[in-house]
């Protein structure tokens, strides 16, 4: 008969334990350069515009960007007005909600807009870090702030963007502490709760700078705030967490990571005209001294450039060299993976735009809008000039910002997952 001791036990039991904890990887979808089917071109079929050289009765800003209600209305955040703009469906201007002040429903500057689960519309201020809320004619309906009331809860916090469906909110932004001789800001993508109080976080990275040190490394300062996120239809978060990958996380509204997308591709080399235009992005508010800054610039464009997931499950991506020479008429070609995580298809969207200049947003269903000039107004805007100017730039001399709404035709075939 087999006779166990105590002390064996305790010995099974000890190097148990240092056994390493098994760990359940999210399961990987890696495809190749090259679709599973040919390209598709989808024409846009124009619905109204708004702004340009002819148009003397619409005021736009700087929009950056667009959402749509039931009823088919379009909102357009203008930046630079501290406001949104309200169209029909028609394209006929209705109202503006927001204004630049520190009074009710008013906030100093604007990054962003969402429709919240109260049925109110957020606007998204920087600085202090907050969601001021006003109802559908303009009216204050109080606001939102990441950690409550008590700022000592958030501490110094920006709010960079922040996105609703449903009665889910996922919010961007940085939360800073400051030493004797160093800064830590540390951001995150995360789910916030109606009243203010965080959830669970989807990305999150920290970084500490010496005062003392003027050495600012792109990569390093690299975190996906605005662009490098979406929220889909049915509450799961998409994160590209890599500058320089084209990787795409997909988690679930709890936090897990459900799903890990990658694709082969070339990274896009730089001109020297992209390394002195983001050499200028780099740090927009510090225009004394940026002299005196060594910046250490990637050498290659950031592979992902913008992207979402469609009502029906597919995820659509605009990597780098989706907008760049695109044969005439089409203003970028897309990645369009399937539910499960497939590299489906490429789309080229054809409408008179340049992918480079002019912004392209999807506010809901088969809407398209595009902003042309966005680019050179948004720098214009932002005065920035070349890269270690310690002036105030002159006004750039740009295009009027035309805003045009198109409807998407055909439609692709319901996903599967």
């Amino acid at each position: 008969m087999l006779r166990i001791t105590r002390f064996a036990v305790v010995l099974v039991c000890a190097t148990l334990l240092l056994l390493p904890a098994t760990v359940t990887a999210a399961p990987a979808v890696h495809n190749g350069a090259v679709p599973a089917q040919p390209l598709q071109t989808m024409a846009l079929t124009e619905l109204w515009r708004v702004g340009g050289l002819d148009d003397d009765e619409n005021l736009l800003g700087v929009v950056s960007q667009v959402l749509s209600d039931q009823a088919g209305n379009i909102y357009l955040l203008d930046t630079q007005l501290t406001e949104v703009q309200v169209y029909d469906s028609q394209g006929l201007y209705q109202r503006s909600l927001g204004k630049r002040g520190d009074g009710p429903g008013e906030l100093r500057f604007v990054s962003g807009a969402l429709f919240l689960p109260d049925g109110t519309l957020g606007l998204v201020q920087p600085f202090p870090g907050k969601i001021v809320k006003v109802d559908l004619d303009g009216v204050p309906a109080g606001e939102l702030r990441p950690g409550g009331d008590d700022p000592t809860k958030g501490g110094f916090f920006a709010l960079r963007a922040a996105a609703s469906v449903g009665d889910e909110i996922v919010i961007s932004g940085t939360k800073i502490s400051r030493g004797e001789d160093s800064r830590t800001a540390t951001h995150f993508i995360g789910s916030l709760a109606a009243d203010g109080s965080e959830g669970p976080h989807f990305a999150e990275k920290t970084n500490v700078r010496n005062f003392g040190n003027r050495r600012v490394v792109e990569r390093d300062e690299f975190f996906p705030h605005e662009h490098g996120w979406a929220l889909a239809p049915d509450g799961r978060v998409v994160v590209a967490p890599e500058r320089n990958a084209y990787r795409l996380e997909i988690h679930t509204p709890d936090g897990g990571l459900e799903r890990v997308i990658t694709r082969e591709y070339e990274s896009v080399k730089r001109t020297d005209e992209d390394l002195a235009r983001a050499k200028s992005l780099m740090m927009p508010w510090r225009r004394r001294n940026r002299s005196r800054i060594d910046f250490v610039m990637e050498s290659t464009e950031p592979d992902l450039v913008q992207f979402r997931v469609a009502d029906d499950g597919r995820l659509w991506v605009l990597p780098s060299r989706g907008i760049r020479n695109q044969p005439a008429g089409v203003h970028s070609t897309w990645d369009v993976f399937d539910a499960a995580g497939h590299f489906e298809r490429q789309v080229a969207f054809a409408c008179e735009a340049d992918g480079q200049q002019d912004a392209i947003f999807f506010p809901g269903g088969d809407l398209v809008v595009v902003v042309r000039e966005y680019r050179d107004a948004l720098q214009a805007f932002q005065g920035r000039g070349a890269p270690g100017e310690e002036t105030e730039p002159a006004e750039a001399e740009t295009s009027p910002l035309e805003v045009i709404c198109y409807r998407i035709a055909p439609a692709l075939e319901p996903a599967t997952d």
